[in-house]
């Protein structure tokens, strides 16, 4: 039985497409190492320049350290939904049986079992919830790095023009002022550096950032949907599982007698009869053995104590 709407190897897709993204942008960035170097290091006549980008640079790697750790995660748990559900299928004994203790799905199955021992109603719609909540503290630190990132951008911008309107005034107070120029020069070259990488960053975050959010729903609405279909019935006693039960048990039933009246028909009833009158005289047989040795025993008895006949 196939999962509604789950794709098994979405994790991987992703975590293919991040390697490759990874290695287009290293090659873009060997390409145009010399735009690059003139854009983020000529003109640096404060660190503020450095200090800023570090800062985007920082969190844009955070960020894609805790995507690829959930991209690992979820990778895991569509290994063990795939097991899980083959179990299923081949209607094994130990439905855990290659499953990681740890996954979504055998918590799920062992809280199922646990509230069937303790003879609790059970709540699915509780339980998709519980669980909803629980993933997305999963992804608050990528939601951060999400939103914080290309405020840093802008912080970068502000930070830069203010360092250029400072050139520009110490350029005003003297006139041949080289440093004051090269300061506003400073200035509006770092503002469009921080820009452009958090910029940068922020699409190449953002889309995986989405993809993690994709790969997240896509192993939710698979352990709901075989919660529904198929653990529920196993776990939740309500009036139409025990209707269902009994119409199950009726039915073994009548294919039992069926059965039997099927093999009563194919009984051979000369044998039968021929083995009821082997029986008969195999009995009376022995009846007149012992008629006889009866006879013979009150002769003895008779002759020994001289009684008349």
């Amino acid at each position: 039985m196939k999962l509604q709407g789950f794709r098994p190897n979405l994790s991987r897709n992703i975590i293919i497409q991040l390697l490759i993204a990874s290695m287009v942008t290293l090659v873009m960035l060997f390409v145009f190492s010399d735009i690059i170097s003139l854009i983020y290091f000529s003109n640096q006549q404060t660190s503020a320049g450095l200090a800023l980008n570090g800062l985007i640079l920082v969190l844009f790697f955070a960020g894609m350290a805790r995507v690829v750790a959930l991209l690992l995660r979820y990778r895991s748990e569509e290994t063990a939904l795939a097991y899980f559900r083959a179990n299923l299928d081949e209607n094994r004994s130990d439905v855990l049986e290659s499953v990681s203790p740890s996954s979504l799905i055998a918590s799920r199955y062992k809280t199922l079992e646990n509230m069937r021992r303790q003879h609790a109603e059970i709540n699915h719609h509780a339980l998709a919830s519980t669980l909803l909540a629980s993933e997305s503290t999963r992804t608050g630190a990528t939601r951060f790095v999400h939103n914080v990132l290309i405020l840093c951008g802008v912080l970068g911008t502000i930070i830069s023009l203010s360092i250029a309107l400072f050139g520009a005034s110490s350029l005003l107070e003297s006139a041949v002022s080289s440093s004051g120029m090269g300061m506003v020069i400073h200035g509006m070259s770092t503002a469009l550096s921080t820009t452009m990488s958090a910029i940068i960053c922020y699409l190449f975050f953002g889309y995986f950032h989405g993809a993690v959010q994709d790969a997240q729903t896509n192993i939710l609405s698979a352990v709901e949907h075989l919660t529904t279909t198929r653990l529920l019935s196993r776990f939740q006693v309500t009036p139409e599982t025990i209707n269902q039960e009994l119409v199950d048990i009726l039915e073994s039933v009548s294919g039992l007698v069926k059965a039997m009246a099927q093999e009563k028909n194919e009984v051979d009833f000369a044998s039968l009869l021929q083995a009821i009158t082997d029986a008969t005289e195999q009995s009376q047989a022995r009846h007149q053995v012992m008629a006889e040795k009866i006879d013979a025993l009150q002769g003895i008895l008779r002759n020994g104590f001289r009684l008349p006949e």
